[in-house]
């Protein structure tokens, strides 16, 4: 297996802290690990199509390890059993089984916090890695350090063929002057397999994957904010058949924010991004974005983003054709009341290709999430999400050959109950759905699920 050499950041806070080197989130039935709750981020690979009930890090952190006003350790421990009555997610000669994932984890902060600090959605499939804008951490503390690692164990019960270890490090860092500068650190480092269910084959595609992240911003006066990032993005497949999506991306944007409230601003993003394939040097690209938009957080009720503009992607090879589309994104989180809140995220964008033979394809995501709090224990989640996929350059399969369309519906209910502000238990439904233009990778799945979670 080749090496994926981990950004120099990562490594620094490892050595800095050596007992961090374990940890874990569940994504059943083989997403990409992530971090949340009843439902969380989307996951790396096609964020909308699986939904990932989680071992929850969050809750009742207590233990400082340092002192007061000093870093605080969070461990925590889930164990999840699902049943799914679509292994292999095919549309004939289906197989079930059950399995369990064992899932520990442990995170930190410097100076302590009481919630994990990095919410970011990256995919591999995604230039630059990030499949969604992410948000500059706001906090009023001269610096602060953020680490968190995990492992998800899953094992079935017949198909030991589908057994998985997914492992994610992830580490943030800021730094904020009284001029009005600040640095931004972030370095996430992912050993898992692609979501069961997409692309065209039917194994698990092994990855290794790791995006650093730098963001710099200064404060320009009352109303302007300069803001410069640079990202690296690192792919690495673990067999041979998947040697044509190893790659390296390099991201350059820059942003304009003007405040027209106290925390409202309107922007203007330009971002460039430079791909390079390591063995297959046909798809090497470079992309081109230009958006406007508005970011707000009025009030505790509401924040969220939205912007759109144009992106070009222009192909280093003169045989495949260069593309332009519209772009945007949106993403609101909107509190009715203390009890009862909605979060809408949406995205259309182009991703790399995950199938040889095409070029690349224009995904279209709208996700809503509805939690609901019962009682002082019980928090039920409701999630509806769906994406179309449109491959560009044909596919031949089977002995056919045509335009490669995907739709992928899913629903999601849950409940979690809080037996402790330390332990809780999370019970949910799930449906999943896939409707290509090729009826061979058509499939229906449920699945359903009970996990305890236990934090420290």
């Amino acid at each position: 297996m080749r090496r994926i050499e981990l950004a120099g950041f990562i490594v620094f806070v490892f050595l800095l802290v050596p007992h961090l080197s374990y940890a874990g989130d569940f994504v059943p039935p083989g997403a990409e690990p992530s971090s949340g709750e009843i439902l969380t981020e989307a996951a790396p690979e096609q964020a909308s199509k699986e939904y990932k009930p989680l071992g929850s890090s969050k809750g009742s952190a207590y233990g400082d390890i340092f002192g007061r006003g000093g870093g605080f350790v969070h461990p925590f421990l889930s164990v999840t059993e699902y049943f799914t009555d679509n292994v292999f997610y095919t549309n004939s000669n289906k197989r079930s089984d059950f399995a369990t994932i064992l899932s520990p984890g442990i995170w930190l902060t410097v100076p302590h916090v009481y919630e994990k600090l990095l919410h970011i959605e990256t995919a591999n499939v995604s230039p630059g890695g990030f499949s969604l804008s992410k948000p500059q951490q706001e906090t009023f503390k001269r610096y602060q350090l953020y680490l968190f690692y995990n492992a998800d164990i899953e094992r079935f019960s017949k198909f030991s063929s589908e057994n998985a270890e997914n492992h994610r490090a992830e580490g943030f860092f800021q730094y904020n002057l009284q001029s009005g500068l600040s640095l931004e650190l972030i370095d996430q480092f992912i050993a898992s397999h692609d979501v069961r269910g997409t692309g065209i084959t039917s194994q698990l595609d092994k990855f290794r994957s790791n995006l650093s992240n730098v963001t710099l911003s200064y404060n320009i006066g009352e109303r302007f904010k300069l803001r410069v990032d640079y990202s690296n993005f690192l792919v690495d497949y673990t067999d041979r058949r998947n040697d044509f999506r190893d790659r390296k991306d390099n991201a350059f944007s820059g942003y304009l924010y003007y405040k027209i409230r106290p925390k409202t601003s309107l922007f203007v993003e330009n971002e460039f991004i430079d791909i390079a394939y390591t063995k297959n040097g046909s798809f090497n690209s470079d992309e081109y974005h230009l958006f406007g938009g508005i970011q707000w957080d009025i009030t505790a009720k509401s924040k969220g983003s939205v912007k759109a503009g144009y992106g070009i992607k222009n192909f280093s090879n003169e045989a495949l054709k260069s593309a332009d589309d519209f772009i945007m994104e949106a993403q609101l989180d909107y509190h009715f009341t203390p009890k009862t809140s909605i979060i809408l995220k949406a995205s259309r964008s182009t991703n790399e290709t995950n199938i040889a033979s095409t070029d690349f394809f224009l995904s279209n995501v709208v996700e809503v999430q509805y939690l609901q709090k019962i009682t002082g224990k019980i928090t039920s989640d409701v999630k509806l999400a769906y994406t179309n996929d449109q491959y560009k350059g044909a596919l031949t399969f089977r002995g056919r050959t045509g335009k490669l369309r995907e739709n992928y519906y899913m629903g999601v209910c849950a409940l979690q109950y809080k037996f402790k502000e330390w332990l809780q238990m999370d019970l949910g439904y799930i449906y999943d759905k896939r409707d290509s233009s090729f009826a061979e990778f058509d499939y229906i799945n449920n699945i359903g699920f009970l996990r305890i979670t236990g934090s420290l």
